[in-house]
């Protein structure tokens, strides 16, 4: 089963490659392989070079790799060389890293996240593309391959706005949430984009199952690098995203280790693209919250797939105070 699956993958990702580089238009036959988080940062909490991937949360899965080397370890092949030089020189370096961000910075960070999502999505529909041809077995793919199709408008968009950033280095285009170094390695790296459905206090911030195609979803994103002896955590996003002012203002009321405790939470609550250091693979696989975190979309279990009614109901989200705050010098590993 897991030797079908992985050349599912492997055909998806090769049909899904495009032939001109993203970023700069140019015709290409082969890609740069890109880290969606920095090799340097994944290098920081590897063990004899491989870390655990976020699969690990899933139960009973045993169709993908759950520990990956980080030279594969969220790699997507979607712009040229040159592109991935040129676009990414001031988060992919520590010294610029550890000093306070520039909005150019934050761009590279957030047109990295957009591009690895774009490649995501496309690899997906292709993916369905070829299960369908297959087997026929996935109901309603039309209304599927819409709303990748919107996932992707969304995403070209952000994209150009931060290609202006870096390409202009136009300044006061961000609002930071959240951006502190820790003086320790943590046990886990992230960079990724999310949209929240809501903010702290139930508010909605995107309407995400609005199926109007002129709706536009608001991005916010966050990062976990650790570097060496330290750590930056960074949560911030675009001020054209107005709707997560009020997440703003719930984060600024909150003392720093709430903010800490609450990033962590949103890591497992809403992304997939973070890496666990294999110092803390025992407490991963035994924390039964964090692994029912890690399944739940939106508040709802089982990634959010249609259940018995009577499980929805007699089901209880995770609150940020019941798994394992990562984020915190307890769970520090040695770098």
């Amino acid at each position: 089963m897991r030797k079908d699956i992985n050349k599912l993958l492997k055909k998806a990702r090769e049909t899904a490659k495009p032939d001109k580089c993203i970023l700069c238009g140019k015709t290409q036959t082969s890609f740069c392989n890109s880290h969606s988080i920095p090799h340097m940062i994944l290098k920081t909490i590897a063990c004899e070079g491989k870390v655990l991937e976020p699969w690990v949360l899933m139960d009973e899965i045993d169709v993908v790799d759950l520990e990956s080397g980080i030279k594969k370890s969220g790699t997507f092949h979607f712009i040229c060389r040159e592109c991935d030089a040129l676009y990414f020189q001031d988060y992919e370096n520590k010294e610029a890293l550890l000093n306070d961000p520039t909005d150019k910075m934050l761009a590279e960070i957030a047109l990295k996240s957009m591009l690895q999502m774009l490649s995501k999505r496309n690899e997906e529909i292709d993916l369905f593309d070829i299960i369908q041809k297959r087997s026929g077995a996935i109901i309603n793919k039309e209304r599927l391959d819409e709303d990748k199709l919107l996932d992707i408008n969304d995403y070209m968009f952000d994209m150009d706005v931060y290609k202006r950033i870096i390409q202009n280095n136009e300044k006061d285009g961000f609002k930071i949430v959240f951006w502190e170094k820790l003086p320790y390695v943590t046990p886990i790296a992230v960079q990724t984009p999310i949209t929240l459905y809501k903010d702290i206090e139930g508010t909605v911030i995107n309407d995400i199952y609005n199926p109007d195609p002129n709706l536009h979803m608001q991005t916010m994103y966050m990062c976990v690098f650790p570097i060496e002896h330290e750590t930056v955590v960074g949560v911030f996003y675009h001020k054209k995203d107005r709707n997560y002012r009020s997440f703003l203002h719930q984060m600024n009321c909150m003392s720093a280790s709430k903010k800490l405790q609450y990033i962590n939470y949103l890591i497992f609550a809403n992304t997939e693209n973070y890496y666990f250091s294999k110092t803390i693979e025992d407490i991963v696989r035994d924390n039964e919250k964090l692994k029912l975190l890690g399944q739940e979309n939106n508040g709802d279990p089982h990634l959010g797939m249609l259940r018995p009614l009577e499980q929805l109901l007699e089901y209880k989200q995770i609150k940020p105070d019941e798994i394992p705050n990562f984020l915190m010098p307890e769970y520090k590993i040695n770098s």
